[in-house]
């Protein structure tokens, strides 16, 4: 009897080296995360700037969401360029040189946000093996949670995906599709197609809940 609980301690006993790591990669790739948002909020609200070496001339863009909110783009890059001196207006440096520049900040917008994604799933889904570390891998609420989880991250990554998407559709100022319609019908659109996605991080967050309250059901038992 004595034997048996000392082997049952020592299969059940955390190991502090393993723990520590743990907390190191969930703690890294949240800061991780936190910075990628940070940058990426810089990379969407910094001005951008063009430069033609031709005439000598730096000319402002605007940023990623004044494009967004639709504060600049074509018509506008187009107007000022008509307001510029003689030696400058035939360069058309913002009409010409803008909407590259404004779909590259984009891009990277796009990128750091879905790193910061990735590394924010990473940190949440070592806190959820943590957690659920000492749980019965063969029970029915353990499964229902890790079908919940990855329902779950797959709706969630499809959600951000999507979304990111949308804004870098809204915000090319070059798009030939809002000579047809309105930026705001395009993103209104978008988020209509988003809600298969939602609806489906909502069903995996529900089934985590069912699959916890099934464990406490059977431990109460």
């Amino acid at each position: 009897m004595q034997r048996g609980d000392m082997e049952t301690e020592s299969t059940t006993s955390p190991d502090p080296v393993t723990e520590d790591s743990t907390d190191w990669i969930r703690f890294a790739a949240a800061i991780a995360s936190a910075l990628m948002i940070v940058l990426l909020a810089a990379v969407v609200l910094v001005q951008i700037e063009v430069t033609d070496a031709g005439v000598a001339a730096t000319r402002s863009c605007g940023s990623v969401l004044d494009s967004v909110v639709d504060r600049s783009g074509w018509e506008q890059w187009w107007a000022h360029d008509l307001d510029e001196p003689d030696e400058v207006r035939s360069a058309l440096v913002r009409t010409s040189r803008c909407p590259d520049a404004v779909n590259q900040r984009v891009a990277v917008a796009a990128v750091l946000g879905i790193a910061g994604v990735v590394l924010g799933a990473v940190a949440m889904a070592r806190r959820t093996a943590d957690r659920s570390a000492d749980t019965d891998a063969s029970s029915l609420g353990h499964r229902v949670a890790r079908i919940g989880r990855l329902t779950a991250a797959l709706g969630g990554a499809l959600t951000v995906l999507g979304i990111i998407a949308i804004v870098m559709l809204v915000a090319d100022a070059d798009s030939t599709l809002f000579l047809y319609t309105d930026r705001l019908v395009v993103a209104v659109v978008g988020l209509i197609v988003l809600i298969p996605t939602i609806t489906l991080f909502v069903i995996g967050r529900v089934l985590i809940l069912l699959g916890g309250n099934v464990e406490r059901d059977r431990s109460d038992g």
